[in-house]
């Protein structure tokens, strides 16, 4: 997300992981479980069920970053799976005069997921077998995020064809 705001000229960006990763000092996994497992993992119910718990436990520390962006006048990247795509989020901001645009990018083509997340998780701690063995349950979020993202009228984009940092760019003009 840093390289994708520099090139698109924005001062500051956030990670909902990060903000994940914060809150996780503050709550233990017994106060919080769903701030102590990734986004896809199973927590019992179902796929969108487990993934929405993890949005809900991040959903007031997202909010904070963004409201002390609006009431700075700042711009801002903010990035990840923590967020349902939707018009609420970008409302407070430009209520305030500002502009604001939903973006989400996915990978359409499954073979090619498998691809990304090889080449981004050969630097995670995690291993592989955790998120590919969890690919089923990874494109379902991806494929409820996209519906969402559709009835948002927020701009849909595949990261596996183009360029979208640049198509991003061109949105705002």
């Amino acid at each position: 997300s840093a390289r994708a705001a520099s090139s698109l000229g924005f001062s500051k960006s956030a990670s909902t992981d990060t903000i994940r990763e914060t809150l996780r000092t503050q709550f233990d996994s017994e106060q919080a479980p769903a701030l102590h497992r990734s986004s896809f993992e199973s927590a019992g119910s179902g796929v969108i069920e487990d993934w929405h718990a993890t949005v809900v436990v991040l959903s007031e520390a997202i909010q904070a970053v963004v409201s002390r962006a609006v009431s700075k006048r700042s711009d801002l990247l903010l990035e990840g799976v923590h967020l349902i795509p939707g018009s609420g989020i970008l409302e407070g901001w430009r209520e305030s005069g500002g502009v604001a645009s939903g973006v989400l990018l996915h990978v359409g083509d499954e073979g090619t997921h498998r691809q990304f997340i090889r080449m981004r998780e050969k630097h995670n701690d995690r291993g592989l077998g955790h998120y590919l063995g969890n690919l089923d349950r990874i494109r379902a979020i991806q494929e409820e995020m996209l519906e969402k993202a559709d009835e948002s009228g927020w701009l849909v984009l595949d990261a596996s064809i183009g360029d979208p940092v640049g198509q991003i760019g061109d949105s705002f003009e």
